[in-house]
């Protein structure tokens, strides 16, 4: 039996989080969670997920930053991010910045997972 996948949500909205974590968890997922970008990236340094699921407006570090510097960082680079943001005029730029996949807030969990799902099959052996 293979391991779990391990997934890292990041969202400044406990609400959000909490509830995400839960669903994502629910689905067969190891998950961890950080509360903005500057967390996010010191946790998928330490912990290495296998794919992270992150807001975009947060304080301390936004999403988008946060992107840009686990994308910059050869440790953290491979890692897919699935960018999630209230605002759609994020998409082009998430996109652009390396985002696997970007979701409209508020999304129906169902995408949410799907995009998750994908993200991770996109690390094939070859591209690791």
């Amino acid at each position: 039996m293979s391991a779990k996948k391990h997934v890292l949500v990041v969202d400044d909205d406990e609400a959000i989080l909490h509830g995400t974590q839960l669903r994502v968890a629910f689905n067969g997922y190891e998950v961890s969670i950080a509360a903005n970008g500057a967390q996010a990236f010191d946790k998928a340094v330490s912990l290495r997920p296998d794919a992270i699921l992150m807001d975009v407006r947060m304080p301390v570090m936004d999403g988008l930053k946060a992107l840009a510097k686990l994308k910059a960082d050869p440790r953290t680079s491979d890692i897919p991010v699935v960018i999630a943001s209230a605002s759609p005029g994020d998409k082009h730029t998430s996109l652009e910045s390396g985002a696997h996949f970007f979701l409209t807030k508020p999304y129906i969990n169902q995408t949410m997972l799907s995009a998750i799902a994908s993200s991770l099959a996109s690390q094939s052996p070859a591209n690791i």
